[in-house]
């Protein structure tokens, strides 16, 4: 028995940690048990994901891929933000439903959609094109994004950017994500590096991809590509949602990146203002 108390009063921070995670994945399970199924229209793409952000649509560039890929599509679709307790099969914070077909990971669902729905954005490019268009972005869904997750979640904090005044989460929240982020990019390779290294990294990256751009309107040209909906996604978390910190000042550095984001919204998003919390002061209207 004394044993167990002396462990008690030299773990109480990790007992107490334990505790809360425990209690809080507890009223998780037991909301979505209790959820009932609702009944959307039928041949409607049914758009889970998390709610609206401060100066763009969503805080999560794979969600704003998602809905910008649906508005180039221009297939029937609704949104539905309650992916925070209703996540996906495999955690993911976006993911659609299609007349009872449930489909995970933001990629994924645009190959299902071309398929089902018959949609080709890509088909008046040629194959080397859409090879070249893939190319990029897999560098910004599978590197880019990490370097951008550790800025907002590990740098930005530590630099006096305080994540629950520019992402409206709760200390707690935001302290799980930052130990979270770590954890992944660690075991992903980015974040085993300084922070000066991860920030030459998403340099790279950036003039990479300013270099192939160019002075084109979209990724190849006149016309925006499916791989457009990705990359803009991810340049929105750092150009409306850079907060001040290292990642709205590295895009800044390459004025027709910035144009890019620019051209999208104004392409695909003429209700932008309606899909906004402007800086957490009003609810989101659509």
């Amino acid at each position: 028995m004394d044993s167990i108390r002396n462990f008690a009063k030299t773990h109480s921070k990790e007992l107490g940690l334990t505790a809360v995670v425990g209690i809080s994945l507890f009223i998780v399970i037991k909301r979505r048990k209790k959820r009932a199924k609702r009944v959307y229209p039928p041949n409607t793409i049914v758009h889970h994901q998390i709610g609206r952000g401060a100066y763009a649509p969503s805080l999560s560039p794979f969600c704003l891929k998602l809905e910008t890929y649906l508005r180039m599509a221009k297939v029937p679709f609704m949104n539905v933000h309650d992916s925070i307790s209703n996540r996906s099969s495999k955690g993911k914070l976006t993911w659609i439903e299609y007349n009872g077909e449930k489909v995970a990971d933001s990629e994924f669902c645009i190959q299902f959609i071309n398929q089902k729905i018959n949609i080709d954005l890509d088909k008046d490019f040629s194959e080397e094109d859409r090879a070249a268009a893939l190319a990029i972005q897999r560098m910004v869904d599978e590197h880019l994004f990490w370097t951008v997750a550790l800025q907002r979640w590990v740098y930005d904090p530590s630099s006096g950017i305080d994540p629950r005044k520019t992402l409206n989460f709760s200390w707690f929240t935001c302290h799980m994500i930052n130990k979270l982020i770590q954890k992944q990019t660690y075991a992903q390779g980015v974040g085993r590096h300084t922070k000066e290294e991860v920030h030459h990294v998403m340099d790279e990256d950036l003039k990479a991809l300013s270099k192939f751009l160019g002075k084109k309107n979209f990724l190849l040209g006149e016309k925006a590509c499916q791989a457009d909906s990705a990359v803009f996604g991810m340049l929105a978390q750092m150009y409306y949602h850079g907060f001040g910190g290292y990642g709205e000042k590295a895009i800044k550095k390459y004025p027709n990146l910035c144009e890019y984001c620019d051209r999208m919204k104004e392409a695909l998003w003429p209700d932008w203002d309606d899909c906004i919390t402007h800086g957490w002061t009003k609810e989101a209207t659509k």
